[in-house]
């Protein structure tokens, strides 16, 4: 493997919306455990590092795989978050040389890359890596699997099984590392609800026919306000659609509120 060609990767488990408190830090006595990101690509750091900083980690950032070797000695954190295709130092040899290192060999690695094939999760795992992500998925996907590294790999769980078509892998970098593939990822979790929703609705509207009288009147009125509701989600769910199809959207995540001591 040659240290300047980067390559790259992508994946989603069922997640627990984890974390409004993390799992305790193993590895320092931090109040909160640190987590190393490691992308060339300024929208994947942006959304999943506000992500993980809003539901209690702390995050540090690299561009490099050189950048993420430093990095890692200096701080020794607690998760390392890397991606593949990265410029020097490409993430299958940086996974070596961190799992090479004994100052760094105990550090969990999650893969999150947009590279879906089943060779490059070979790759990553023969490295070290212990879970594996593909972008585009939702920053909580990538949240509870830190945590679930954090309370699972020190007591030696195996990486959980991730299905990967049997392609060979492209040296293209895809358009769904960008922010607007971030939120098509979002849409599509948000549509795929809706569709559930709606599929629920008509099977209600079917029973109602066994029902008489006031009743089913009222129960009717009811569902007619709630279809008027879906039909205006379905033009919202459009709409953002579109404007996850745009070049120029940026996704931003919120800054987590402070409660107020009383």
């Amino acid at each position: 493997m040659t240290e300047a060609v980067g390559r790259d990767a992508r994946m989603v488990p069922a997640h627990p919306f984890a974390l409004d408190r993390p799992p305790a830090s193993a590895r320092s006595p931090r109040s909160r455990p640190l987590v190393l990101l490691v992308d060339d690509i300024e929208d994947c750091r942006d959304v999943y590092g506000q992500f993980l900083r809003f539901t209690g980690y702390e995050v540090v950032e690299a561009t490099d795989g050189y950048e993420a070797l430093a990095t890692a000695v200096t701080l020794a954190p607690d998760v390392i978050v890397m991606d593949l295709w990265l410029p020097h130092l490409d993430g299958w040899e940086s996974i070596r040389r961190l799992k090479a290192s004994p100052a760094t060999a105990s550090i969990p690695i999650l893969v999150l890359t947009g590279d879906a094939y089943a060779q490059a999760r070979h790759d990553a795992e023969d490295a070290g890596c212990q879970a594996y992500l593909v972008k585009p998925c939702l920053p909580m996907a990538v949240a509870a699997e830190v945590g679930r590294l954090l309370v699972d790999v020190r007591a030696g769980a195996a990486p959980s099984e991730v299905s990967a078509p049997p392609e060979r892998r492209s040296g293209i970098r895809r358009d769904s590392d960008t922010a607007g593939g971030l939120l098509a990822a979002v849409v599509e979790d948000v549509d795929r609800r809706y569709r559930d929703v709606s599929r629920q609705l008509g099977e209600m509207k079917k029973e109602l026919r066994g029902v008489e009288g006031e009743k089913r009147m009222a129960l009717l009125e009811r569902l007619e306000k709630v279809r008027a509701t879906e039909k205006a989600l379905t033009r919202d769910i459009e709409t953002l659609k579109a404007l996850a199809r745009s070049p120029d959207v940026k996704v931003t995540v919120p800054a987590r509120r402070r409660s107020r001591k009383s």
